[in-house]
């Protein structure tokens, strides 16, 4: 009847919500019916009410901390007016069905994994890194703390890119590392790499993250709702375990780490709300050889809720967390006493405000407001040799100073030096001696964002419409890099405050349409809307984007099969380090001679010219992904199938490299001199020598390419064993390559003439492919809570192959004297200066044979008072050597290598 008017009738609708087991009411349970954008929360009697709720079918979700989400539809009919009632089964290792395994599920309208408490107890989690191996395509390797934990989604090698654009949302807000500068010297190294552990410009270290904590996770691998931004690969969304729940303390063990927890929620009353707490504690050791090197992990939670007039509910965190990597000085290393350290001290506050107004049309407001301070410290220290010449902290381009206090003048009363006006300190390094550097950040992560959802059906159609706005604000206020300028830990490095970095601000709209109408008894359900960003506004490095997103379903089959697809760009902001680099400084030596034997201290002198130039890129792009996709669901009784097809483009990715606008020329006047008594020599111009310089500055070179099919099935129970069969598993192409030309320089010779510089063409990366599977074979038994898994993995195709291998020979080359480009004529000579070494193996695609892994799980209950698990990766210990085809005689081992652990946790 409610299909057959163009707009349809509405009633009050009731219910109950139950425990399955003694039937008690359960109050405090979380009632959505997501397609008219409304909620509400059960009172002390488990009865939830909504007020004019259109007729007719629609989807009802239950959730309460601790039980198992009860989704399904209903059928609010004008002739039902008594209360229907719900039951909710607590969620343990005593039900007649547990999973223990990624579900497939659609977050809004977006492809994603769902990954349950039971999921994350009986897999024994370290971090949020190890669930990543639930998803489909991705291989499971030994839970550690030792390495940074970086998020991939869809992409066969994780790197930087993917990682950065993977948005981690924690009670709904983003965790920002926008303002996360513990990088190295980008001007000069061309990357972003420290002597210490960091992932600047590489996306949260998921590591941070503990899971006891944590009462599900939701990974949006498809096209996410416009109200997430800022990311280009995916979500993963963490629901924190908030409510009443018994004291649980846990203890982990295995042959790399140790770790504890506790948490419990506690009921202040009716009129006081709930609160939850928990504190997790986790040290790990690369090696027990080698206890000088190692990580640690403390962190804690506070989570408040409140429910007011039944109209206003709020959940309001506040969190600590410290961990610290560090490599200790080894008492056996006298030679280069090496040490590092990278400690990370955090503090955050959260809350979560939604008005459910239920009004004609605006149905709820929800406010969400976050902030998150952190105080970095990186550190390292090494002897290093081969030095003894002369440093200068010089900060101007053209300084020119010298290791004399006074102006240093030529045999014809020139004046040389200018420090006068450009003042700087200077020292003769030993040729050996132990550098220490610091590296001190303070970033500071503020976001605010309002959503409104209203809702409205005509002509036939149900619309929950999404709006809002949202502001970020990303800023550092830490002393960067500190180190004695005159014992620098490397040439061409200076001190800069980060405080002298501006904030990135961005600023957002969104509006999003979820339509639903029944077209030839079908349900078409579509998801349409689009995003605009604001980077830096009012600012000339600033930038908008539009990114428009839809998503589609249809039933081609009523609750058996359907079909959907979708299409969106996804966008990403430049952090701080590519908007805001560093600037390239350049030492060169007039005169020096000061490592001559048999000079007074009066009579030497070194003189050195700095220059100064300024990396930033003003033409700086937003990197954008171009996400596609296509499958279907089919449902078969208790066996449930989805296929995936996807391609994904991303382009402008941020990388730091040279360009023809990195190289300048520079005129450097060298001197000789004359040894006088008691003063520095007699100097003349010697020759002037052209130096051609070149640094790395932010650019948009970077596109990765992800293709591929992935599959989630499940075959169900088998009722007569207890015993349910679950594949999953992708085919997974990446390409990941850059767009910019490639530049090869030799040394200059010996007499300081520079070599022309070679111009090689774009297209220069790597391809990947990879088939696998993961069978899993899941067998429990309810009445004493016991679940055990088999998982066996196996990896059907392994490819890596060079791409850009046409570039053997230069396009053309930069002049050495004037820096003129030349083009090169196809067939033409080439000098040796410009061509560099060609590796023939390049051109050999290196791939593996099928490869096999099996790990085994299980898990038991003990009752309501705790339980146990055991884990063994690689069961069977197969270790097989594979032969590399691109570098015969080097050997590979590709299983993880056999590794264990156990978990215990009690209730109280």
């Amino acid at each position: 009847m409610a299909q057959n008017n163009s707009k349809s009738k509405r009633i009050d609708y009731r219910g109950f919500v139950f425990e399955q087991g003694n039937k008690m009411p359960i109050p405090g349970a979380t009632v959505n019916l997501p397609q008219y954008g409304i909620s509400t929360i059960t009172d002390s009697d488990g009865m939830f009410s909504f007020k004019q709720v259109p007729v007719g079918v629609t989807d009802i979700s239950i959730r309460f901390v601790g039980m198992l989400v009860v989704e399904k539809k209903v059928n609010i009919s004008e002739k039902s007016s008594s209360p229907q009632k719900f039951y909710m089964s607590e969620e343990n290792f005593a039900l007649d069905e547990v999973v223990v395994t990624a579900k497939n599920n659609r977050v809004g309208a977006a492809t994603s994994s769902s990954i349950s408490r039971t999921a994350i107890d009986h897999l024994q989690a370290t971090s949020l890194t190890d669930i990543m191996e639930l998803l489909p395509g991705q291989l499971a390797s030994n839970p550690t703390l030792n390495s940074p934990g970086k998020a991939s989604l869809r992409q066969v090698q994780t790197d930087a890119l993917n990682s950065m654009g993977t948005s981690i949302v924690f009670n709904g807000a983003p965790v920002s590392n926008n303002a996360n500068l513990q990088i190295g010297n980008t001007a000069k190294d061309g990357s972003l790499n420290t002597s210490f552990t960091s992932t600047a410009g590489s996306g949260t270290d998921m590591r941070q993250i503990s899971v006891d904590n944590i009462e599900s996770v939701d990974v949006i691998r498809g096209i996410p709702s416009v109200e997430y931004g800022d990311l280009t690969s995916g979500v993963i969304i963490i629901n924190p375990k908030a409510g009443v729940y018994p004291i649980q303390v846990r203890l982990k063990i295995n042959p790399t780490l140790t770790q504890t927890s506790i948490g419990k929620g506690f009921n202040l009353g009716k009129e006081y709300g709930k609160l939850s707490f928990d504190f997790d504690y986790a040290k790990s050791l690369a090696d027990e050889r080698r206890p000088s090197q190692g990580f640690q992990r403390f962190t804690g939670n506070l989570l408040y809720t409140k429910v007011f007039r039944e109209k206003l509910n709020t959940t309001t965190g506040l969190g600590f967390y410290s961990d610290l990597d560090a490599q200790k000085l080894d008492p056996s290393d006298t030679r280069y006493q090496r040490e590092r350290s990278s400690k990370n001290t955090g503090f955050k506050f959260n809350t979560n405000v939604a008005w459910n107004c239920n009004y004609k049309l605006l149905k709820v407001v929800r406010l969400n407001l976050s902030a998150n301070y952190e105080v970095q410290k990186g550190y390292n220290q090494e002897i290093k040799g081969n030095f003894g010449y002369m440093v200068t902290s010089a900060m101007n381009d053209g300084t020119i100073a010298s290791n004399r206090q006074d102006e240093i003048y030529d045999a014809s009363g020139h004046q040389i030096t200018n420090i006068g006006s450009n003042p700087a300190a200077t020292n003769i390094l030993p040729y050996e001696f132990l550098t220490k550097m610091t590296t001190y950040g303070k970033p500071l992560n503020l976001f605010a964002k309002v959503t409104s959802n209203f809702f409205a059906d005509f002509w036939k159609i149900k619309n929950r419409i999404v709006a809002g706005a949202e502001w970020k604000t990303d800023v550092n206020f830490g002393r960067g890099k500190v180190f004695d300028p005159l014992m620098p830990p490397s040439s061409g490095i200076r001190m800069r405050p980060y405080t002298d970095i501006p904030a990135l601000n961005q600023l957002s709209f969104y509006v999003e349409d979820n339509a639903e109408r029944v077209i030839l008894d079908r349900s078409l359900k579509v998801q349409l809307g689009a995003r605009f960003d604001m980077i830096q506004p009012g600012k000339e490095e600033g930038g908008t984007v539009i990114s428009p997103r839809i998503n589609l379903s249809y039933e081609l089959v009523p609750n058996i099969l359907s079909i959907r697809g979708g299409f969106g760009i996804t966008a990403k902001a430049p952090p701080l380090m590519y908007l805001y680099p560093d600037k390239a400084y350049y030492d060169f030596i007039n005169f020096d001679n000061s490592g001559l034997t048999g000079l007074a201290e009066q009579q030497k002198l070194s003189i050195v010219t700095t220059k100064v130039y300024d990396t930033a890129n003003k033409n700086l792009k937003i990197a954008k992904n171009r996400k596609s996709e296509i499958g279907f669901e089919l449902k078969l009784g208790q066996m449930n199938f989805s296929v995936t097809g996807y391609n994904e483009k991303l382009k402008n990715g941020y990388s730091f490299g040279s360009d023809f606008d990195s190289y300048h020329l520079f005129d450097l006047i060298k001197y000789t001199g004359v040894n006088r008594t008691g003063t520095y020599p007699e100097l003349t111009v010697d020759k002037t020598t052209k130096i051609v310089l070149g640094y790395n500055k932010p650019l948009n070179d970077k596109i990765n390419e992800n293709n591929g099919v992935e599959f989630d099935f499940d075959f169900g129970q088998i009722k007569a064993i207890r015993t349910s069969f679950i594949l999953n598993g992708a085919w997974m192409q990446s390409k990941l390559y850059s767009t910019s030309n490639s530049f090869y320089e030799k040394s200059p010779d010996a007499d300081g003439t520079y070599k022309d510089i070679g111009v090689y063409g774009s297209g220069d990366g790597s391809l990947y492919e990879r088939f696998s599977t993961n069978l899993r074979i899941v067998h429990n038994i309810p009445r004493i809570g016991f679940v055990i898994s088999l998982s066996m993995q196996t990896i059907w195709t392994d490819t890596h192959k060079y791409l850009g291998l046409e570039n053997k020979y230069p396009i053309g080359y930069l002049s050495a004297s004037d820096l003129s480009y030349t083009p090169i004529v196809a067939g033409s000579s080439i000098s040796s200066d410009i061509q560099r070494q060609i590796l023939l193996n390049r051109e050999i695609t290196d791939s593996y044979s099928p490869l096999c892994l099996f790990n085994l799980r299980l898990t038991k209950e003990i009752k309501k008072f705790g339980g146990f698990a055991f884990f063994v990766n690689n069961l069977f210990n197969s270790n097989p050597l594979e032969e590399s085809k691109r570098n015969p005689g080097n050997y590979k081992s590709r299983n993880p290598e056999q590794f264990f652990g156990t978990e215990i946790w009690f209730k109280f």
